[in-house]
């Protein structure tokens, strides 16, 4: 409820302000209206997936991040 709340009051003050115009407003109503059924649907999904199997989903893509993030520091260092 309160991110429909803080949506709508964005919407309106980029809309006052003319930054959303019908041509960002039908792609950002699809990708909520698929948005939202997904969120609820993930949730019943993760409750009933064991813990450990949803930690090491989790653990994918942090290992990933911090991998990606010490290549690139490694690469400024050789450079």
């Amino acid at each position: 409820m309160i991110s429909l709340g803080t949506g709508l009051i964005k919407n309106s003050v980029f809309g006052l302000a003319g930054a959303v115009t019908a041509q960002v407003l039908a792609p950002a109503l699809l990708i909520g209206a698929i948005a939202i059924p997904g969120a609820f649907l993930a949730r019943a999904f993760v409750e009933r997936m064991p813990v450990h199997i949803h930690t090491a989903i989790l653990d994918v893509p942090v290992i990933a991040g911090g991998l990606v993030m010490i290549s690139a520091a490694a690469r400024q260092l050789i450079v």
